[in-house]
């Protein structure tokens, strides 16, 4: 068989963003879907929470079943399962069954974001490949941002089962754009892949990948764990329409532009560890002032355009500079000595950071109060965490 060495860059976009679609469309319905199935708020954030461990084990099992059966086939077995997935969240009875059925759909999304990977670091060159994972930063924050902006609108106009029945069109419409235009990139043998365990030990010895395990857990869990509590913040706090509180995500997203193009335009200017730095630097100096805010007060009902300006500028440098800087640097360079195994350490590179995903994003729902002080004093730990990391980095 021949192999191609040249896959549509327009559609490693796609299968690296819909995945973080898949987490975020929902968020605006989290209270409808809390009132619908008759249950509390803790357990619908836990919806969110589960899909990372879904996806945890996906980006393992994918990873490992792309060396072996090749990655088109890995990327379409996942995208298969998560359509049904998909389906089986639409037509949820009860919050048993809409957590169950999120476990798979991680499962099943997962294969976009490991297989991906695996795709764009072994079939494109060092240069090629930096200028990718950086606009696929660019295209995974976006998509993260663009879901609850569709999903306020589906879920204000429809009812919330509204934004899965999307997601089972999407997953249709990416089975089949696989299966014309995804080219098969593996090429080394299988009898020259290391054992797991083998590739498991080398890994835990590389200092550089485990603190890149904590910048990408910290910086995705900062992310979800927004998307996991902001509903709650504005909608019954602030007292805002669902589809506002979409519109809200445009924000986040324009600043997530911004931080794209900002580390595209310095790379070769500044080494990939002091622009991770300048990143872990932004999230913490808006973790910060929002914490500060929040401390004052000044977030109210009664005020309610000011408390959004107020919210939203600092959660913009968060997300700007977490996702424009911390994250496409951090994928690009995590596994530069781990080529020959590249499948098998990007299952378990993928399959650490998500655990730590699918913790942080427990642990806000965990701390769910009902007011806005749990996140941003969340989020001050976490980016301080991530900051004092950077530290550690060679």
């Amino acid at each position: 068989m021949k192999i191609s060495k040249s896959p549509s860059l327009w559609l490693l976009f796609l299968l690296a963003g819909f995945p973080q679609l898949s987490e975020t469309i929902y968020s605006p319905a989290l209270p409808a879907i809390a009132s619908s199935l008759q249950t509390n708020n803790h357990w619908v954030q836990w919806t969110l929470s589960i899909y990372f461990i879904g996806f945890a084990m996906g980006v393992f099992f994918w990873g490992r079943l792309s060396d072996h059966t090749g990655r088109r086939a890995a990327m379409l077995s996942g995208l298969i399962l998560y359509v049904l997935a998909s389906f089986l969240c639409l037509v949820a009875k009860n919050i048993e069954w809409l957590l169950f059925a999120r476990l798979l759909q991680g499962l099943g999304a997962s294969a976009g974001s490991v297989v991906t990977q695996t795709i764009a670091r072994e079939a494109l060159t060092d240069h090629v490949r930096h200028r990718f994972f950086a606009a696929a930063g660019f295209a995974i924050a976006f998509s993260i941002a663009l879901g609850p902006f569709i999903g306020g609108y589906l879920t204000q106009w429809f009812n919330w089962r509204s934004n899965f029945l999307l997601l089972v069109l999407l997953g249709a419409v990416l089975i089949v754009s696989c299966a014309l235009k995804l080219p098969e990139t593996r090429n080394a043998p299988i009898a020259q892949r290391e054992k797991i365990l083998a590739v498991a030990v080398k890994l835990l010895h590389d200092k550089h990948v485990l603190i890149c395990i904590w910048l990408v857990g910290v910086v995705n869990g900062f992310m979800f764990s927004y998307f996991a509590e902001a509903p709650f913040i504005f909608i019954h706090v602030l007292k805002v329409t669902p589809s506002i509180y979409g519109w809200l995500s445009i924000g986040i997203a324009l600043a997530a532009l911004l931080g794209s193009i900002t580390s595209r335009r310095l790379v070769g200017k500044l080494s990939t560890q002091q622009l991770i730095r300048i990143g872990c630097a932004c999230m913490a100096v808006g973790s910060g002032i929002l914490t500060l805010i929040v401390s004052a007060g000044w977030i109210v009902s009664q005020h309610q355009l000011l408390s959004l300006v107020l919210l939203m500028l600092p959660l913009m440098l968060v997300i700007y500079g977490g996702f424009g800087f911390v994250i496409p640097m951090t994928l690009s360079t995590a596994l530069q000595k781990h080529q020959a195994s590249i499948g098998t350490a990007g299952a378990l590179f993928g399959l650490s950071y998500y655990v730590l995903v699918a913790v942080f994003t427990w642990i806000m729902g965990l701390i769910h109060n009902g007011t806005v002080f749990p996140m941003p004093i969340y989020f001050l730990v976490l980016s301080l965490s991530a900051l004092l990391a950077t530290l550690k980095m060679r």
